[in-house]
């Protein structure tokens, strides 16, 4: 199969995936709406924003360093070590998680309350669960057999949804936040145990295996990415924070289903890259620089196509927004604001990549530092005055700033 078919089918599979996910979360978010308003979207954001902080933090760029390890230096216990140091990392996380919690101010109607804060201890084990979803997906992109992480994500996201509807039925309002919130990580459990069953078949038996050498060698090789994940991360949740502590728990809900919403865009370039990603690796690690920057060329040209295209899309039918529940009509301005920066988006999802295909880490990291320094700075200052509009206006300006830099890097690398 060209590697054309290739890219195309798994970035298709892994669309239909988060298509089909997707659709099953929209319902689900519905669901939820309907049962408790704004308040209470608001506070599942809270307590989903707060735990979603610490996966990306489980993954720290373990990935992308193994899957360069693998190609540069084949080892047959490097996948071994890779899950034993993916479950370790993931269990000291849900300790610090845990932890913080104590130091989290909050309110009933602002900030993290105690109904919040039960929430959060609930959904803490989701930390480990993701780590083993985030581990098996490196193993089907080595493989280029991403169909199979889709079958994991559709199984997972339909048995929250049967959960979710029954919950519905069983429980009152009161208790659904909670029953909610056990449902999402019941899914999250079967989609990495089918997820893992799958890997299994794809890359052969998976033990755990305490190899401290491999181990120093991913951190270290994932490092500099792993600290720009670290700064992505706070940069992508300072707002929801700040928009948390200074402001109502309504503002937190009509901007956290706008945000919601635009999530579901950005799976586009990121599926997309993991399709294309170990290609880039393979041309550029074999010194065949005009098939890699004919491949940079093509991915550009289609994300900032999607990008475009996507964004028209959402831009029209954001006021659709009103028929899950009157008062969430006010989501469809930072929803329209958001959409504006979204070819910033996709653009940034190959800029990163290119700046650690080309070693260009640390540059990276002081992007990305910079931008989280200003980032939240701006929040700080404007969120309190402004609202929920002012946090969509911050993230795509930090966005395009992250973009403008990325590419002055890349050109000046090239001279």
């Amino acid at each position: 199969m060209s590697n054309k078919k290739v890219v195309a089918l798994n970035t298709m599979s892994q669309l239909i995936g988060k298509g089909v996910s997707g659709v099953i979360s929209f319902i689900i978010s519905i669901i939820l709406a309907k049962a408790l308003g704004v308040d209470g979207y608001g506070d599942f954001t809270k307590i989903t924003t707060y735990v979603a902080f610490f996966y990306l933090l489980s993954d720290f760029g373990l990935n992308a360093a193994y899957l360069q390890r693998t190609a540069d230096h084949p080892s047959t216990t490097l996948k071994h070590s890779l899950l034993t140091l993916r479950i370790f990392i993931g269990s000291i996380l849900m300790l610090v998680t845990l932890s913080l919690l104590a130091f989290l101010p909050g309110t009933v109607g602002q900030g993290y309350s105690t109904v919040v804060k039960m929430g959060i201890i609930l959904f803490i084990p989701s930390i480990l669960f993701q780590s083993l979803i985030t581990t098996a997906n490196v193993f089907f992109q080595e493989r280029l057999r991403y169909e199979r992480a889709t079958y994991a994500l559709i199984a997972g996201s339909l048995f929250t949804l049967l959960l979710v509807y029954l919950s519905s039925l069983i429980f009152s309002s009161s208790l659904f936040l909670f029953a909610f919130v056990l449902s999402n990580l019941c899914g999250l459990i079967t989609t990495a145990y089918v997820a893992m069953r799958l890997a299994k078949r794809t890359i052969g038996p998976l033990t755990l295996l305490w190899n401290p050498k491999e181990m120093k060698q991913i951190i270290f090789a994932a490092l500099p990415l792993g600290v720009t994940l670290i700064f992505n991360v706070i940069y992508f949740h300072a707002d929801s924070v700040i928009l948390t502590i200074t402001r109502s728990t309504s503002e937190v809900g009509i901007y956290g289903l706008a945000y919601k919403f635009f999530e579901f865009t950005l799976v586009v370039p990121t599926f997309f890259m993991n399709a294309v990603l170990p290609l880039l690796i393979q041309a550029y690690s074999q010194k065949n620089m005009s098939m890699y920057n004919a491949r940079i060329k093509k991915s550009l040209l289609l994300l900032l196509v999607a990008s475009v295209a996507i964004a028209i899309i959402g831009w029209i039918a954001s006021p659709l927004i009103v028929y899950i529940r009157p008062e969430f009509a006010l989501s469809s301005v930072p929803l329209r604001i958001l959409l504006l920066g979204l070819p910033f988006f996709y653009i940034s999802n190959i800029t990163m990549w290119i700046l650690v295909i080309k070693k260009l880490r640390f540059h990276l990291i002081g992007i990305y530092g910079i931008s989280m320094i200003v980032n939240i700075a701006l929040n700080m200052y404007f969120i309190p005055m402004y609202g929920y509009n002012a946090a969509a206006w911050i993230t795509v300006v930090s966005e395009f700033f992250i973009v403008v830099s990325s590419y002055i890097i890349i050109i000046l690398d090239k001279k």
